[in-house]
């Protein structure tokens, strides 16, 4: 067992304090934060939906997503706390990088073309943030930013691959990228996304720098998650090996991936469950670990709906308690829609009935993959903070403890607005196992 606790650096990377000077004023920093941690806080806004969100646009800078200028001119037309003008900056973004990528591509540009489609991708995404299954936005935003992806990945050279998985009656989407076409077999990396990412985002947030180190990684989505919760209209599940097995049994089959040398990393709520019955995998990431989504989701409301959440006979007043917390913070409004959609829940008690059998308790003990926990000090998020140590505490297997903090910026959930720092990390921890060789 190993338990690291990172302060790598006692100031904020470059690109990010000129970022943080563009940012309005912040109140002094209070007993035990820095002003650093101040300043990211209200980072471009002062809602903290909308910080997060940012922060997490702004990480892709480093792998291709964004660029600077653009992330300040989409935030310079948004009103803090106002979704409809989020949506319609971050479309507006979109539609303009697209509309540049394709005069590239017609011009023979082909490298200057793949760049923008990715930035395009990212815009497209961001778009799409705040819109539900009843939206009727939701899923063009979203098909949006997949076309624009395809069209970066046809121009890759063959790094970048669209597959479909099988899986039960259906296929899962997923993208092979390799750092060649040689055909070297390399360590395979299964890379996942959470509660409410897509395979896209996990392109710039962890595929990109894995990649360049030597990694042929299968990113993929599971139901609940991207194309099949939008159009397959599959919701989340708790048996998640279910998923995570056709995912192997596919990915054992691919050119150039050493099956002995498999890992797999799952962000926010995913991927845990799986290793207790999926053996094929040597390593796994979870970044950070949840115990419960059920109570997790309900640490996050008030006593008075943890209290009674639960019970059957309380249903409306869960409903009515819940229904007037989201009309006071748009990160809760955000998080019940989110997961109301995902899980398909018509109400916040049913949400609460489904998502019970989401938890690790009795599970964890079977896992025997050697694990990386990771946590960040100010993850809020389905209580992460205290969840990921939980999991780590009960977790039988060979384990390292890995928490990032503000003294490098990253000290929120999945390290958002730090994905360099993030994946340094992450992945020396890795290639001191799986040994790729760029």
């Amino acid at each position: 067992m190993t338990r690291v606790r990172i302060r790598p650096r006692a100031v904020l990377p470059l690109v990010l304090l000129l970022m943080l000077a563009w940012a309005a004023p912040c109140p002094a920093a209070g007993p035990g934060r820095d002003m650093s941690e101040r300043a990211v806080d209200k980072f471009l806004f002062h809602d903290p939906a909308f910080v997060f969100q940012t922060l997490w646009r702004t990480s892709m800078i480093a792998s291709g997503g964004a660029d600077l200028g653009e992330v300040l001119t989409v935030a310079s037309r948004i009103k803090d706390s106002d979704t409809e003008s989020w949506y319609r900056a971050w479309n507006d973004m979109g539609l303009q990088l697209r509309s540049v990528a394709d005069s590239f591509a017609a011009a023979g540009h082909d490298q200057s073309a793949m760049d923008v489609y990715f930035r395009a991708t990212a815009a497209f995404r961001a778009a799409g943030v705040y819109l539900y299954g009843s939206d009727p936005r939701a899923l063009p935003a979203w098909q949006n930013g997949r076309d624009t992806f395809l069209k970066a990945a046809a121009l890759s050279k063959g790094r970048i691959r669209p597959v479909r998985i099988p899986y039960e009656q259906t296929t899962l989407p997923g993208y092979l990228v390799v750092p060649d076409t040689s055909g070297v077999k390399r360590p395979l990396f299964l890379i996942q996304t959470g509660l409410d990412g897509t395979a896209e985002d996990l392109y710039f947030i962890l595929a990109v720098q894995a990649v360049k180190r030597g990694y042929a990684c299968l990113i993929f989505e599971g139901p609940g998650q991207g194309e099949v919760l939008l159009r397959q209209g599959l919701p989340f599940r708790p048996d998640w090996e279910k998923v995570v097995t056709p995912v192997v049994d596919f990915a054992v089959t691919l050119p150039g991936v050493d099956p002995a040398r498999m890992a797999i990393s799952g962000y926010s709520m995913s991927v845990p469950r799986a290793l207790a019955f999926e053996k094929r995998i040597k390593w796994g990431i979870a970044n950070g670990g949840v115990w419960s989504v059920y109570d997790g989701t309900l640490r996050q409301l008030p006593e008075a709906v943890q209290k009674i959440a639960g019970d059957p006979a309380q249903a409306a007043k869960v409903d009515a308690l819940v229904t007037r917390e989201m009309a006071k913070s748009l990160a809760c409004r955000h998080a019940m829609n989110q997961r109301l959609w995902i899980f398909q829940a018509a109400t916040p008690s049913e949400l609460f009935r489904k998502l019970k059998p989401y938890t690790m308790a009795d599970t964890v003990e079977r896992i025997e993959a050697e694990m990386l926990v990771v946590n960040s000090s100010a993850d809020k998020v389905n209580d992460s903070n205290f969840q990921a140590k939980q999991f780590f505490a009960a977790l039988k297997s060979k384990k390292t403890y890995l928490e990032f903090d503000a003294s490098q910026g990253a000290q929120y959930h999945c390290q958002v607005g730090t994905n360099l720092v993030s994946c340094e990390y992450i992945l020396n921890w890795l290639d001191e196992r799986a040994k790729p060789q760029p």
